[in-house]
């Protein structure tokens, strides 16, 4: 009997482990669905409006990186190809100034190093014209800005669009466009004074890319030429919408906001006006915001007034969605735009 025990153990031994062998050799012969997350590498760049601190943070939301500066944000705010930070400030004079009331005006644009030391910046305040919402690093020594200019135009006082290419080196304007003389971007007599509200600015290849909320279009313009060669407004869909950027696919991507009742979409167009890629899901911001193209492909969304992010696949599987958490309870926390970097 005890040599029969013993036998059926051995028996038993087998068989589970033959039983194991099979399970293993069908997981490998077989594969199960990957469950690693698609959520992109990378670190996130983000403020909230108002705020002096601008955040660089992993993907648990643990700052990697602060910069603190003399003036509130207001606008755009990027890496510079050096890894500096380049940031849109608002300056006491623009924000009590006559261009105030126009939402996210800066009056200064400056770069910090790591230990947020101002390493350059340049001033546009004044009552007669300045820097607001954005621009962008053209290359390590040039920067185009976006600039209100105040002007008559058949009698009324309106806010012209002034779009400048700035030399950091020498801080010269080395190309200006002007949407009235240059556009023919011209102000209706019902129009009210801001009546363009330039909200982002892109560069690629010669090529400009600008989004108006006023007139919910987008317009293309050729730096060389000065026309606009494109004015897209996705059949009439876009309704103040931001943070419109040129794809290295040739196409363009935009934060729609006011996609319908309580509803905000991102947009993928190309420069035809055909709409090839969107989402939308669950959140909605009725001003500022932003989208971006990842490395991955992936894209990375941010509900301004939600002050929420979310990142996307391609094909539309949510793989993060994160609100940080502000501690400045005397005014609400928004966020104009953020960035992903996959690196720094």
């Amino acid at each position: 009997m005890k040599h029969l025990k013993i036998f059926i153990a051995i028996i038993a031994s087998f068989l589970i482990f033959s039983c194991e062998k099979d399970s293993n050799s069908n997981n490998i012969e077989t594969p199960i669905e990957d469950t690693v997350s698609k959520l992109s590498d990378g670190y996130v760049l983000y403020s909230f409006m108002g705020d002096k601190t601008i955040h660089l943070i992993d993907t648990i939301g643990n700052d990697v990186k602060t910069w603190t500066s003399a003036y509130r944000t207001s606008g755009g705010y990027y890496l510079s190809k050096n890894k500096t930070l380049l940031r849109l400030g608002s300056t006491p004079e623009a924000s009590t100034g006559i261009f105030s009331g126009g939402g996210a005006v800066g009056g200064v644009i400056e770069e910090l190093d790591d230990n947020s030391n101002v390493i350059w910046s340049i001033r546009k305040d004044s009552n007669s014209a300045t820097f607001h919402h954005d621009f962008k690093e053209v290359d390590e020594n040039t920067i185009i800005a976006l600039t209100w200019e105040l002007v008559a135009y058949n009698g009324n006082e309106y806010w012209n669009e002034n779009i400048l290419l700035i030399d950091k080196t020498s801080d010269s304007i080395i190309w200006e466009w002007n949407a009235i003389n240059d556009g023919a971007l011209i102000p209706n007599e019902n129009d009210k004074t801001d009546f363009l509200h330039f909200n982002s600015i892109d560069y690629k290849n010669g090529s400009i890319l600008i989004s108006s909320r006023g007139q919910n279009k987008l317009y293309l313009i050729n730096k060389e030429s000065k026309e606009i060669t494109a004015t897209l407004s996705v059949n009439g869909t876009l309704s103040g919408q931001h943070d419109a950027t040129l794809l290295d696919n040739g196409n363009i991507l935009v934060f729609n906001n006011n996609a319908g009742n309580n509803k905000s979409e991102v947009l993928e167009i190309t420069k035809s006006d055909a709409l090839i890629w969107q989402y939308s899901n669950n959140f909605y911001s009725d001003h500022i915001s932003g989208v971006y193209r990842l490395e991955s492909g992936n894209t990375i969304i941010c509900s301004g007034i939600e002050a929420r992010i979310i990142e996307v696949t391609q094909a539309g599987e949510e793989v993060w969605d994160y609100t940080p958490e502000s501690t400045n309870t005397t005014k609400s926390s928004e966020i104009f735009k953020i960035r992903k970097y996959s690196s720094y």
